[in-house]
Parts: structure tokens; sequence; C-alpha cells
């Protein structure tokens, strides 16, 4: 329910309008009616309106005023301005200030009723946006979270034994979804820090880095004494932070905490030297900024789950006794923090080689999967998952499953402006397109036409996410919307909830 304030410096005209309209039946809560602008305003900031309806003459603070103050704390709030006074120039500066609603006194009950239906659908439509951009931040922060866990665990599992080219097959992933890796970075060792005190400085640090350093994206370890601040470099001083660090204190500390900064060119140096530090402890808590993990530092067992998982997803051979040692071994493992620990890899190791699985489907089974705090069912979910993703790796037979066959022909003609059920029926399957439209949906529970779109959105999802992102016009050929990139626009925001270059500008924006 929507609050709503009504201003205005007539006692009629406002009790007329609170008392007239069923504000109930619209969804919309008087808040308070002010008899000035002052009032208005002081009212506004105790009860925090969604919709304030104002006279633009009033005492004290007229309403441009009152809208012109407004603004500056809340441009989301939304104004009906009701005037006596035909004037131009006052709906021009209204305007300036986002206000597109202007009645003119005296309106009737139906035009403040649009005018509140309008603001409403508004702010729904806004509401929607804003909830699909905050899934895409969580699925980014949890693709780019689950990216650095596994390269941990790569780095845990491998100990002595690796070598320089197995450490660069760690990076292909996220070469992939974040670019370069050539980026310099920044290490930042924080010693002396008592075991006691971690959680109040991962609070506090992470607290003063959102403040000082919005949009960068820190991540924080500890070990026996010793935090590490994980970052992406973007300024050639850190004298905020390093001033910051020398200062933070707490009340049970023996030592003061003693900071150091260390740069790195890239990427794989930071971690191969990060690593080699940090190995040597068996748990490792690792924090960034909203949900904390604990590595687990068993290298023998990462070790052998790693080697069933790539024998699973990346050998041609039969791979029904991996699975089965690979699933014996979760179902050995009591610790959530060691379940949560290994997921990301085993989940992300799948995406990597699957092709009816990509890494949008393994981020959103894996932010789903973090929800869980039942270690039992936590570790169920997880075997089901590896059980559906190495039957799908598995080749479908001659006696296989229509859909599958219909599902493999489009992955592989996506680009097709004119793929249908009916062209792989005819010329592919030759079996009767209406027999086969029935097995689809009996089989996938969904209409290929859905499931063809479907598609076509996961795959510009690919091709506009990438660290070198494809030209909207090509990307809406690339997935078979021919030389249309209005329909592929259409198609596109139908299915996501934002248009191509919307989901381009917040999937590319910068991230360290």
């Amino acid at each position: 329910m929507l609050k709503l304030l009504i201003a205005d410096d007539e006692k009629t005209i406002r009790e007329t309008i609170r008392s007239f309209i069923d504000w109930e039946s619209l969804d919309i809560e008087v808040v308070g009616t002010a008899k000035n602008g002052i009032e208005a305003y002081n009212m506004i900031l105790d009860l925090y309106p969604d919709i304030v309806l104002t006279d633009i003459r009033m005492p004290g603070l007229s309403g441009l005023e009152l809208i012109e103050k407004m603004y500056e704390i809340n441009k989301n709030m939304q104004f009906i301005i009701l005037s006596g006074y035909n004037e131009f120039e006052y709906a021009k500066t209204a305007m300036q200030y986002g206000v597109r609603h202007y009645l003119l006194k005296p309106c009737s009950e139906q035009q403040i009723i649009d005018s509140i239906q309008e603001i409403r659908q508004d702010y729904q439509t806004r509401m929607i946006q804003k909830n699909i951009l905050a899934e895409h931040d969580q699925l980014k922060s949890q693709l780019y979270t689950s990216m650095l866990i596994n390269i941990i665990n790569h780095y845990l599992a491998q100990g002595s034994d690796l070598t320089p080219e197995l450490e660069d097959t760690f990076y292909t992933e996220y070469r992939r979804h974040f670019g370069n890796v050539e980026q310099s970075y920044e290490v930042c060792y924080l010693y002396y820090l008592e075991p006691h005190n971690h959680m109040e400085a991962f609070e506090k640090i992470s607290a003063f880095w959102e403040q000082t350093y919005p949009g960068v994206r820190l991540h924080l370890l500890y070990v026996r004494n010793t935090m590490v601040l994980f970052f992406r470099s973007f300024a050639d001083s850190y004298a905020e932070l390093s001033a910051y660090l020398s200062a933070l204190s707490f009340a049970e500390q023996a030592t003061t905490p003693l900071a150091r900064l260390c740069g790195f060119p890239d990427l794989k140096a930071a971690m191969h030297k990060l690593t080699s530090q940090i190995r040597r402890y068996e748990e490792i808590l690792y924090y960034n900024g909203q949900t904390s993990l604990l590595i687990n530092n068993y290298d023998n067992i990462l070790r052998d789950i790693q080697a069933c998982a790539d024998r699973i997803f990346h050998s041609t051979e039969n791979t029904e006794a991996d699975l089965s040692l690979l699933l014996s071994q979760i179902e050995n493992i009591q610790q959530l923090s060691f379940l949560k620990q290994i997921a990301p890899s085993l989940i992300m190791n799948a995406a990597s080689v699957l092709p009816s699985f990509g890494i949008v489907d393994a981020v959103d089974f894996l932010i789903a999967l973090d929800r869980e705090t039942d270690t039992a069912v936590y570790r169920e979910k997880l075997i089901q998952q590896l059980t559906r993703l190495q039957q799908m790796k598995t080749p479908v037979s001659s006696t296989g499953e229509i859909s599958d066959k219909i599902k493999n022909y489009v992955r592989d003609h996506i680009e097709n402006p004119e793929l249908s059920l009916k062209w792989i029926a005819e010329h592919e399957l030759y079996m009767n397109v209406d027999y086969i439209s029935k097995k689809f949906v009996k089989e996938t529970g969904q209409k290929f036409s859905a499931y063809l779109t479907e598609m076509r959105i996961k795959k510009a999802k690919e091709l506009l996410s990438g660290p070198d992102p494809v030209p909207i016009a090509d990307v809406a050929e690339l997935v078979g919307c021919g030389n249309n990139p209005m329909y592929f626009s259409q198609i596109f925001k139908k299915g996501t909830g934002m248009s191509p270059s919307s989901y381009v500008k917040m999937i590319q924006k910068p991230q360290s």
C-alpha cells in the first residue's frame, strides 16, 4: 500500500479530497494532511510518503519550493500539483523535478484518481526493474565469489604438485566471464588481529570500504591472527585505507594491528603468493561484505573430489563409477561450511562443459542452494543436481527422448530465423509435427515456442555479458531474430524485464 500526504492551505479542499475518494480501494493510505508548506515538509520527513498531492501556492513554503527541497532528498517521491493558476511557468518549473501531474482547480475526483493510478503503475514498474537489477547484482556477486573460491580450492588441492600449465587452467572460466586477468591487484595484510575480533574487523572494514570506495569489490580472508584484504587496483595511492587500518582499534586486543599493502602485476601473481601463505592453515575464513564462508584446507579430500569431477564432466568415457565415488565422498561430509566450499567448484566445473547447463543456470542454482541452512538438505540437493548434470553429459542414444534431439538441434541452429518445430519435424526427425509437439510438451513441460525463446534469450545473455560484448544488432542475428533488432529487443525485454542495452550497461559496469 502506497502512502499519500495531502497539502493545501484551504481546509475545505484538504478534507474534501481526503474524505470523498475511496483511497482504500486504490490501495492508498492517507498518512496525513498539511495546511502549509512547512508543515508538509516536516510531515514528509517524519512519514516518508510515496506520493504528495500539494497546492502550488501555500504560506511559508510553496508547492514548488517543497518539491525542490524533497527532490534533493528523495528523487523517487511522486508529486501531484493542484493549482488555481493556469500559468505555464509553474508547470515548466515542476517538470524540471520530474513532476508529470499538474491539475488545475477545480479538478474532478476522477482526474485525481487517474493521476494516482498512473503513479501507482509507474511505481510498480520501477519496483519490478529494481528487483530485476538486484537479482542480477546478486547473480554477478555470486558468480565472482564462486570463481574466486574455485581458484582457492584448486590451489589448496594441488599444493606442491602445481605446475604453471595447470595453474593457468584455473583462470579459463574467470577470463570468459570477467575478461583480462592481467590487471594489477592489491593485497593488504592486517597482522596481529586476534581471532575473537575477526568478525568485528570484517564488519568495520566492509562498512568503511562501502562508504569510501563504493562500487569497488572487496574480498577479505582471515587466518590465524592475520586478515587479508584483496581487491583489484583502482588508484595510485590508498592513503585513506592505510590511515583507517592504522587507526583501527578493538576493545579486547593486546597488540595494535599492523597493516602492510603489497601490489601484484596480475591476478595470478596475487593468488599464487596469497595461497602459498595461507595454505599451511587448516581453516580460512572468507568474507565478501555480505556473507562469510569457512574454507577448510583438506587438501587430500579436495584433490580427490576435484579429480572425480574432472573425470565426470571432462571425460568421454563412462563416468558412473566416478559419480558413485564423488557422491559417496559428499555423503561423508558432515560440515555445512565444507559443503558450501566445494559446491561452487563442482557446479562451475559442470557449467564449463555442458551446453544445456550454462553459467547463468549454475549461479542461479548456487544462489538458491546457499539459502539452505540444514546440512542434510543442502547435501541432498547438491547430490541430486550433480546426478542430473552427469545425466545431461551422457550422449543421447538412437532411441533417446524426442525432446533431447529437438533441444540438440535448437542448440546447434539457434541462429536460424526460420527455425520451427515444423521444420525440425519434416527435415530432421521425419515425423508428424503434431505428434512431436505433444511429445515435447509431455517430456519438457513447456511448449516449443517458449523453449526456443528461452534459449534465444539465454544465448543472447552469453553474447552480451562477455568481456567484449557483441553489438546488439549482431546478437539479434546470432540468436535467430534475423535482421530485426527491434523484435529481438522486444522478446529480450519480455523475458528479462530490461532492454538489451540496459542489460549490457548493468552487466558490464566496472567490477573490482
